[in-house]
């Protein structure tokens, strides 16, 4: 059946708009850059990861100022706008081989596959319906942080639909969903950028993708919830603590992308707060950094999270404090829930997002091979107690709950090994690396 002129213009609208995302994702277009100073040297990956994570940083930086949606589109443009004069006046010395041809074009047909798929459907999910598009649509008409108290469930973080609201604002019909198009695009990238971790030729690492792609893609992830930011922010710090604690290069470069992810995470979700703690326990006792050093980044982190929550308070957001921060009651429900039964509910749970999600499966397939390997189970401990932490992280939310136990796991515990989940791909990855030498 042919295509109606209406959605053949929304389809080349789409298609453009993917164009853009692949551009705006892949810049700059540099091999590597060296500084002296820092005496650091960053390839392509590292810059684009940087681009990404600061920019993001960026929109959210600009609202807690109070810029409206409008007004940080306005000062992107002009930041596009710089770009372009020094594309222009840099052309030669940009990086533009075969092979980031070749990334660019498939990435692209992928993005836009995946973005045809979600535009084709529309489904909003009923936490997204409630709470993440409402908060962005306050965004997108160009309100404030403190006009999210007006929202449902106004305690919760508001980072996804901040950045949802640009992208829908932004795009050519202003539709919503262009806002989840980026969703989409961050994910891609995620996968894109850990595949740089094995050193892979031009047709393994397309093998690669479409295969990452194929075993993590669902268009339920896209429904407006917020998980599938926490999975793809995750698997971006991935990379880099692993460069932290395994190669041990570039040591402050990969503290200051693992931090700013960290900040990104916080301001996405509340449990994000309680999963940068986790991230921080990694950091502490498996990063060489001195006692000193590690009590400073902890001081950074807790500044980062009194920031979150000051914010709040100035903005006459609900905090829920009360309720989710009374230990002594959530010590008393926690010991009342403990029994075989509530273990079982939970555990079942846990062992049907195995099937859910098959790269889970297959991750914690090689985890158990490596268990055998003592070289590789040394390297890859810090990975092994950040797994055995997030399981005991989701046994504690739900054994702490007031509320029945089997319907919260029922309907929450799936998303949250989904976000929890994307650095168990590094035991994947891994394995193939050491395995064939690659």
């Amino acid at each position: 059946m042919l295509l109606s002129g209406k959605n053949m213009i929304e389809t080349l609208s789409i298609f453009f708009f993917v164009i853009f995302l692949t551009l705006f994702l892949f810049t700059p277009f540099k091999k590597k850059a060296t500084f002296s100073s820092l005496k650091i040297t960053l390839d392509e990956y590292d810059l684009r990861s940087l681009n990404l994570i600061i920019l993001i940083n960026l929109f959210l930086f600009l609202s807690l100022l109070n810029f409206t949606v409008s007004q940080i589109i306005n000062i992107f443009y002009f930041l596009v706008f710089i770009f372009a004069i020094y594309f222009l006046m840099n052309f030669k010395k940009l990086y533009f081989p075969q092979n980031i041809i070749i990334n660019l074009l498939f990435y692209s047909i992928i993005l836009l596959i995946l973005s045809v798929d979600l535009a084709s459907k529309l489904n909003l999910y009923w936490d997204a319906q409630k709470i993440w598009l409402p908060k962005a649509s306050v965004f997108f008409n160009d309100g404030l942080v403190l006009d999210l108290k007006n929202t449902a469930y106004s305690h919760y973080s508001f980072l996804g639909s901040l950045v949802w609201s640009f992208f829908w604002k932004i795009s050519s019909f202003e539709n919503e969903y262009f806002g989840r198009i980026f969703f989409l695009a961050i994910y891609c990238y995620s996968l894109f950028n850990i595949i740089s971790l094995l050193n892979l030729n031009q047709n393994l690492r397309v093998i690669t993708l479409f295969l990452l792609v194929l075993i993590t893609y669902d268009y339920w992830h896209f429904r407006g919830t917020q998980e599938i930011l926490i999975f793809s922010f995750l698997l971006i710090l991935s990379k880099y603590l692993f460069n932290l604690i395994v190669n041990g290069k570039n040591s402050n470069f990969n503290l200051l992308i693992i931090f700013l992810s960290l900040n990104l995470i916080i301001w996405t979700k509340n449990e994000g707060i309680i999963l940068a703690f986790i991230l921080y326990i990694i950091l502490f006792f498996f990063v060489r950094k001195s006692l000193k050093k590690r009590f400073v980044m902890f001081l950074i982190l807790l500044l980062m999270v009194i920031t979150r929550f000051s914010i709040f308070k100035i903005n006459g957001l609900d905090l829920n404090i009360s309720q989710d921060f009374d230990f002594e009651n959530i010590i008393k429900i926690f010991f009342n829930n403990l029994s075989f039964n509530n273990f079982f509910i939970i555990t079942k749970y846990i062992l049907f997002s195995f099937v859910k999600f098959p790269h889970i499966l297959m991750s914690l397939f090689f985890a158990f091979i490596i268990l055998f390997n003592k070289k590789l189970f040394n390297k890859l401990k810090f990975l092994y107690t950040y797994l055995f932490l997030t399981i005991f992280l989701i046994f504690a939310i739900y054994l702490s709950s007031p509320h029945d136990i089997e319907f919260m796991v029922s309907t929450g515990l799936l998303r949250l090994m989904l976000e929890f989940s994307s650095p168990y791909l590094l035991f994947t990855l891994i394995f193939f690396k050491e395995k064939f030498k690659i």
